[in-house]
């Protein structure tokens, strides 16, 4: 929570003025983020809405997922905002991949929201992992400097305050809050490349290269902005 705050700060991503609209789909990381903005808000002031997107994929389990949310959300008197789509139609309608189209969904429902909000920020849960995939993805795949600079701590009404964490730090802060969250089992499944990467790439490089291999990766990706930006 201190690294979190003071990454923060760092970035200047939050103000007292702020109401953050922040995509919860139930997961380790977004109710990460959920909680630690909760935390942040008791000394920034800030308003806080969540959003949810069923995506219609994953039938009762995703039903359940919809349903932890709400309820996680009630508990803790933060408005919510749910949708139902149908990615797997809008995928085919727009000729995307089901993952790009989820994607697209997803940002379409936290902008409805924020403008029914007045919304200032768009909280995203991204972490240090999910950076490192896509910068091996990236550079798998072909680019540039810019490319190498992965996801950025901010731009524009978007806001990734977990950047400066990993997956492990995030489930240890909730197993230490007590809180248990939804599993989705197709993270596990290697039908898409960036969970081939996160399953069958970084781990290795991890246990067989260097233990701190993400750390530096993100590391790198910081350089990477610097050059790119000057």
């Amino acid at each position: 929570l201190d690294k979190i705050r003071r990454y923060v700060a760092e970035w200047q991503m939050l103000t007292s003025e702020d109401r953050v609209i922040v995509g919860v789909s139930g997961g380790a990381d977004s109710v990460c983020l959920l909680l630690v903005l909760l935390e942040l808000k008791k000394d920034l002031g800030f308003d806080v809405v969540a959003v949810h997107v069923n995506h219609g994929l994953r039938g009762d389990h995703a039903d359940a997922d919809e349903a932890y949310v709400k309820q996680f959300c009630e508990e803790r008197q933060v408005p919510v905002e749910t949708f139902f789509v149908d990615v797997d139609a809008v995928s085919k309608e727009r000729r995307q991949s089901t993952e790009e189209a989820g994607r697209e969904v997803r940002r379409e429902c936290f902008e409805k929201t924020r403008t029914k909000y007045h919304g200032t920020k768009i909280a995203l849960a991204h972490h240090q992992n999910d950076n490192a995939e896509t910068f091996l993805f990236r550079l798998a795949r072909g680019t540039g400097l810019k490319g190498l600079g992965g996801m950025a701590p901010v731009k524009d009404e978007y806001i990734r305050p977990l950047l400066c964490v990993n997956r492990d730090e995030i489930e240890e802060y909730l197993e230490e809050q007590g809180v248990v969250y939804c599993t989705d089992a197709s993270n596990a499944s290697d039908e898409y490349a960036r969970n081939r990467i996160r399953n069958q790439i970084i781990p290795p490089m991890i246990n067989g290269v260097n233990s701190r291999t993400v750390t530096h990766i993100n590391r790198t990706m910081e350089n990477m902005r610097e050059i790119s930006d000057y």
